[in-house]
């Protein structure tokens, strides 16, 4: 389907990742010198720390034009398109790739592999199977896989997940220098910020449940947004003892973006699905409004349900 089209959009999800841009791009560097139109399509545009990626400065909101194929790559559903679902959907033809075992189908043609560790790594089937992965599309998708695996930490990756990474490196890619890129370089704003919010973290239940939290007085001191919260929960899920943690993100007014992650028996995307969110087994996401003291107190109840 998509070497057949001559007009290609391709969507990231909202807050977006690693995962989501990385995919994108790939799909871009393969296409386009092959004659074939890509759009690029982001509709909270590119955080700081992804913007060393070559082509971030190609993303832009959707507008009104009508594309031949609309693509969404790592969205779970429609409603994680935000302001572009209106775009994605008036496309003549529509595809999804995507890994979340939670997707809710919303395109004719949907690609979907919940076993996969990063959606990079079902991208890379496609092109590779297409004879499409040269080194710069190699390089978009070892950033997807690096992200989204917490750099082969998490528990979603694979035997699969290392094969990929090692055939990517096998087309010549700087592996250092993207993994430093995408997942350990910071700036000082940044740095700033961890350090506040992760200073401030709070236990429960005999430290079983970890909650992190980002107001806007904390955005407003350290020079950051809501975009620069990507990551920061991952050493709290990794103190000894931490079976749920939380991060709580003020996006805005009585607005919250929420990020969870699991070790033991809880399943993150349980907890999700209770707000309407949703993701994988160790790692997912939900958004809720409310004054903040009522969110704590919904996503402990959660948490403590499952435990």
């Amino acid at each position: 389907m998509l070497l057949g089209a001559r007009d290609v959009a391709v969507f990231c999800h909202i807050s977006p990742d690693g995962d989501t841009l990385a995919s994108a791009l790939a799909v871009y560097r393969a296409l386009t010198p092959r004659g074939i139109s890509v759009s690029l399509y982001s509709e909270d545009g590119v955080p700081e720390k992804y913007k060393f990626l070559e082509g971030a400065e190609l993303f832009t909101r959707a507008g009104k034009r009508v594309h031949e194929l609309a693509l969404a790559v790592d969205c779970s559903d429609i409603d994680r398109l935000g302001g572009g679902a209106r775009a994605f959907l008036a496309a003549k033809k529509r595809a999804v790739i995507d890994h979340h075992k939670t997707h809710i189908k919303f395109a004719p043609s949907t690609l979907v592999d919940s076993d996969a560790a990063a959606c990079a790594e079902i991208v890379y089937r496609v092109l590779d199977s297409a004879g499409l992965v040269d080194k710069s599309v190699a390089e978009a998708l070892f950033v997807g896989v690096v992200t989204d695996t917490g750099c082969f930490r998490f528990s979603s990756t694979t035997a699969e997940t290392h094969a990929i990474a090692a055939d990517l490196m096998r087309r010549g890619i700087d592996a250092e220098a993207l993994v430093c890129n995408s997942y350990s370089k910071t700036t000082r704003s940044i740095f700033a910020l961890k350090q506040r919010v992760l200073g401030g973290c709070k236990f429960f239940d005999d430290g079983k449940i970890a909650v992190i939290a980002f107001r806007k007085k904390d955005f407003e001191e350290t020079g950051t947004t809501a975009a620069d919260t990507d990551g920061v929960i991952d050493p709290v899920i990794a103190i000894a003892g931490v079976e749920v943690a939380f991060s709580i993100a003020e996006v805005a007014d009585k607005s919250f973006k929420i990020s969870i992650r699991t070790s033991g028996g809880a399943d993150a995307s349980d907890i999700a699905a209770v707000f309407g969110g949703g993701g994988h087994s160790r790692a997912a996401g939900c958004r809720l409004n409310g004054y903040y003291e009522d969110i704590v107190d919904k996503l402990m109840k959660a948490a403590r349900d499952r435990l």
